[in-house]
């Protein structure tokens, strides 16, 4: 027992609380007329933001509507003056504009049975198609092949006697001059002057000096021969601070006759 005593005044004791002035202090209770200041002020706050967001908005669109409409413009009238030259008239009527699901892009025929060629990004998920010529001849399509890696489909119309741009199954070369013609932005039947750019042989992706805009993707690089050196499917858009510009970027054609092998018998019948 007296060691039990021991223990009990060894344990230290619990101090008192003592109770401060803030305890005995009560939230108010808010008046409806708080309350409805408070949804006043959010609402307020939100309509602001709101406002804010659509101004930036319309900004943004206005920029972008002011850049897309001086290129159109100068787009229209390069366009204008080539479309005088009737060799740029006969490469025109092999350009068709693919209209699908969601949008539209360009292809062009190489034969006069109706096959055309286009980039995979064209027609994936925008079934059904259809490949509407110069003349306003409306086609249904159908895919052949289609190659996402490369970015190429090859397509057919049911026609006959269809005008078609020929192939060069020849390298191109760097500095050769060449038309790009498609459906850029709002407008179709758009022809443009250039060279091809790379300093490599063979190409792995051609750089043309073309200005391209969306629509282009599937537009024909046409020699001066006439001939289909490459098939449009992208821009580079340079990096920040880079002073190089920006450069159109096609498929080799000779890499769309390794990925097409039947592709050389389509073109020599």
């Amino acid at each position: 027992m007296k060691d039990e005593g021991k223990f009990e005044e060894d344990q230290p004791k619990e101090e008192e609380y003592v109770p401060t002035p803030e305890d005995f202090l009560f939230d108010e209770e808010e008046t409806e007329e708080d309350i409805e200041k408070k949804k006043s002020q959010k609402f307020m706050r939100r309509f602001i933001g709101i406002g804010i967001a659509v101004v930036l908005i319309l900004q943004g669109a206005n920029i972008w509507f002011s850049l897309f409409s001086k290129d159109n413009r100068e787009l229209a009238r390069t366009s204008e003056e080539l479309s005088q030259y009737e060799h740029i008239i006969n490469y025109k009527e092999a350009v068709v504009t693919i209209q699908g699901n969601g949008g539209k892009g360009t292809g062009f025929a190489i034969s006069d049975d109706g096959y055309i060629l286009t980039n995979h990004h064209v027609i994936d998920n925008r079934q059904p198609l259809a490949a509407v010529f110069p003349g306003g001849e409306i086609y249904h399509v159908d895919v052949l092949q289609s190659d996402e890696d490369l970015d190429v489909a090859l397509l057919k119309v049911e026609g006959e006697n269809l005008p078609h741009l020929p192939l060069r199954i020849s390298d191109a070369k760097e500095h050769e001059s060449i038309y790009v013609i498609g459906n850029p932005l709002t407008q179709t039947q758009i022809v443009n002057e250039g060279e091809i750019v790379n300093n490599e042989q063979p190409y792995q992706v051609m750089k043309i000096t073309n200005p391209i805009f969306p629509g282009h993707s599937g537009s024909p690089v046409i020699s001066q021969a006439g001939e289909v050196v490459g098939i449009v499917y992208a821009r580079m858009i340079p990096s920040i601070g880079n002073q190089e510009e920006g450069h159109g970027l096609a498929i080799p054609i000779e890499q769309v006759f390794e990925f097409i092998p039947e592709l050389k018998q389509i073109v020599s019948e």
